[in-house]
């Protein structure tokens, strides 16, 4: 239902974070980024992803008109946070048009050379939404995602995103293709704490799925305390994000409660 979506916003492999926010041509661009960004950041934190859609027309729209590479960049990662969105919910079609469209868009973005770590993460994020739009190719998109997410690290260890995608593969990857819960809790508290360092507007959206995702893999490797503790500082940082505030840290206390 949409009134839960932005939960379920992924999660999964997931996109691509600038450290700096990119200089825009003219102050009216900056203006209008900064409106769609606003608006999607609204959809996250309330759940309600006709907001999204809206902004990501909006925005793609007027990249069609006057292309800037930043814009670019928010179009790309608002394409990919909708198409996590449709894969949890279990719209593969429009999830896989979507994710036709977006790679369409990154081809643009890769032959950007201030992007070239985004591009990569991109990348690495759309190979393992076709493993979940078609399982059987894991064996061998798995190992691409895996090495195009370490290749943005070796470029930049203290970039968040890559520490976010690398969590996301940790997490959700089996044990026999290299996943490690343990192992992915270690990644998110550090994209986590990079984040907190420098969070451009555009990502603050990201900032509070890691916390999320932190909080779940905590609470998958018994550390239900600190999964409680995660979701109380998102929290913090917004008071009015639902999916935690109405859902998520009611469930985590409750299960605290019952195995005392």
């Amino acid at each position: 239902m949409e009134g839960t979506a932005g939960r379920k916003l992924i999660l999964l492999t997931t996109a691509i974070v600038t450290l700096l926010c990119m200089p825009l041509a003219t102050a009216g661009k900056a203006t209008v980024q900064k409106d769609h960004n606003g608006k999607i950041y609204e959809a996250y934190v309330t759940g309600r992803m006709h907001i999204w859609k809206d902004a990501l027309q909006e925005m793609t729209e007027k990249y069609r008109r006057t292309p800037s590479d930043s814009l670019l960049y928010d179009v790309l990662l608002a394409q990919y946070g909708l198409i996590g969105y449709y894969l949890e919910e279990d719209r593969k079609e429009e999830a896989e048009a979507l994710l036709q469209e977006a790679e369409g868009y990154l081809e643009q973005l890769q032959e950007k050379p201030d992007y070239k770590l985004e591009s990569l993460l991109f990348d690495a994020a759309f190979k393992a939404f076709h493993i979940n739009l078609r399982p059987r190719r894991g064996m061998s998109l798995g190992p691409q995602s895996s090495r195009l997410i370490d290749q943005a690290l070796e470029m930049y260890p203290r970039y968040p995103r890559g520490h976010l995608e690398k969590g996301n593969m940790l997490f959700h990857a089996p044990r026999l293709l290299g996943g490690s819960k343990k192992e992915s809790v270690k990644h998110y508290e550090r994209a986590v704490t990079l984040w907190e360092r420098h969070l451009p507007e555009n990502h603050k959206w990201l900032y509070l799925s890691t916390m999320v995702n932190l909080a779940k893999a905590q609470k998958e490797t018994g550390e239900l305390d600190q999964a409680i503790a995660t979701l109380e500082k998102a929290l913090q940082f917004e008071p009015e994000f639902r999916w935690v505030r109405d859902e998520l840290l009611p469930e985590f206390r409750e299960k605290r409660k019952n195995e005392k």
